[in-house]
């Protein structure tokens, strides 16, 4: 494989073009006809794959089993890099949308290349920290939760919301008193005979306790309307947040098991040749990984 295709891919942006001709060699080149399952989710996995020509979507199934389509990646995009760094089980789905030609990179063969560098290690977690933060602000992109609500409110709930939050508003409150007053003093001032509705008011009562009654109705419609959109919104955020805890206790669990795998290596290559000397730039590899975990956590923290 020609190396000079991995130079444009931020992945890689921190290798040398030495170190470049040295990773394309471990890269397989696989042809995909279109339609093809690249990986499912929830299945094992141990390959990364870059998009060199051709179109691929990944998608994951909603509670419905219907498809939903995350993103359409092509020439040059990556995915599956999670997999670099375990080997634990898909978190989405990669589909060919046409007839494609993929590069797909071993999890062994990246174990070896980054005992050979382990600068790359870091860099590839900031590369995936970089992702993790495009991902949060995507998602203060989403539409509101309050618009889709409202957007599925029934004709009859629709009028229900809005009487409910006129009557709530200090003009109606005003409009009723000045009328009130008006209708009151009107009749007192009139003589009993002229009055439309003398003391004491039986009209005015009537149509004070109709509106009442009416109101009530509005109100107690707007508020199961409320209460549920509270119990949505409840649900939403508990998932999301429990999926970001769930998240970074992966992400650290990774850094754990990359780091400790690096350490085993150096020292068993350390023991085979004591010549071989302790490289101050591996010692601060787990702090300096240490690092980046500490402060993916505390952007998600911030969002």
């Amino acid at each position: 494989m020609d190396s000079k295709f991995l130079e444009g891919i931020p992945l890689f942006s921190s290798l040398t073009p030495l170190e470049r001709d040295k990773l394309a060699v471990y890269f397989e080149v696989r042809q995909v006809a279109m339609g093809t399952t690249l990986f499912w989710v929830g299945e094992i996995g141990d390959e990364f794959f870059l998009i060199k020509r051709g179109q691929v979507s990944i998608s994951v199934p909603d509670q419905g089993g219907k498809e939903i389509i995350l993103a359409d990646l092509g020439p040059g995009a990556v995915f599956g890099e999670i997999a670099l760094l375990d080997s634990g089980p898909r978190t989405a789905t990669a589909r060919a949308r046409s007839d494609a030609e993929v590069l797909v990179l071993q999890r062994s063969a990246f174990a070896d290349f980054i005992t050979e560098h382990p600068p790359f290690a870091l860099h590839v977690m900031k590369v995936l920290g970089t992702r993790q933060r495009q991902t949060v602000e995507k998602l203060r992109g989403i539409r509101n939760l309050d618009e889709i609500i409202e957007e599925r409110l029934t004709r009859w709930e629709q009028i229900a919301t809005g009487i409910a939050t006129m009557a709530s508003s200090k003009w109606f409150l005003l409009t009723h008193a000045v009328a009130f007053v008006s209708w009151i003093i009107a009749n007192l001032v009139l003589p009993p005979k002229v009055a439309i509705d003398p003391f004491p008011f039986p009209f005015l009562c009537f149509w004070a306790s109709t509106e009442a009654i009416f109101l009530s109705l509005f109100i107690l419609v707007a508020q199961d309307q409320q209460s549920r959109k509270d119990r949505t919104r409840t649900e939403l955020e508990y998932q999301v947040a429990l999926k970001m805890q769930v998240e970074m206790m992966q992400l650290h669990q990774k850094l754990d098991t990359l780091i400790d795998g690096q350490e085993a290596d150096l020292e068993r290559r350390r023991k085979e040749d004591k010549d071989i000397p302790r490289s101050p730039l591996h010692l601060t590899l787990r702090t300096d990984l240490a690092r980046t975990a500490s402060d993916l956590s505390q952007s998600d923290a911030a969002v």
